[in-house]
């Protein structure tokens, strides 16, 4: 059997060739793009910690910021203890976990992040700010069992973007997790 190969049929296998390709080509921007979108409305919480000491005064601001490009809602804070998850305000936690804290310093601010807060993209909130006397930083540290900088607790923060996705982050690793 033989076939014919006219100008015809060269050029009718070759316009579907074209057209195969294209369909491809297309395909593949178009999941360039839909990845390119959701990259564009990232968010990226980060933690935050910063020590302030003059001549009479320490103080510890515990903060949380936004460094994606996008929007965080937030699904949950919690704080991590001695393996226990506990869901309070900073200043309840500390009053209940170190009633004794208020001997060495004082709670200045302290904020619950509520399910379906929204961090937008460059936005810092404060957790928690802590200050103290100079002459009782030492015994404070000594009775939070304060180790290597790093308070004895941890903060657990769920949240995720517009399109879903899901991360956690924690104060003391620092590195977002996908969920």
């Amino acid at each position: 059997m033989k076939k014919n190969w006219n100008t015809d049929r060269i050029l009718g296998l070759s316009a579907m060739t074209i057209s195969l390709l294209t369909l491809i080509i297309f395909i593949y921007q178009t999941n360039i793009m839909r990845k390119q979108s959701r990259l564009s409305v990232t968010p990226r919480l980060s933690f935050l910690q910063q020590e302030i000491t003059n001549d009479s005064s320490y103080i510890y601001r515990n903060n949380m910021v936004n460094k994606g490009l996008g929007p965080a809602i937030i699904e949950s804070v919690t704080i991590i203890y001695e393996g226990e998850r506990i869901n309070l305000r900073f200043s309840d936690f500390f009053e209940k976990y170190f009633p004794r804290y208020k001997e060495f310093a004082s709670m200045e601010s302290d904020t619950k992040l509520s399910r379906g807060s929204t961090l937008t993209a460059g936005e810092t909130v404060n957790f928690f700010t802590i200050a103290a006397p100079i002459k009782t930083v030492k015994a404070f540290q000594e009775y939070m069992q304060v180790k290597d900088d790093n308070l004895p607790f941890d903060i657990e923060v769920i949240y995720r973007s517009i399109y879903k996705e899901r991360w956690e982050v924690y104060m003391l690793s620092e590195e977002p997790i996908e969920l």
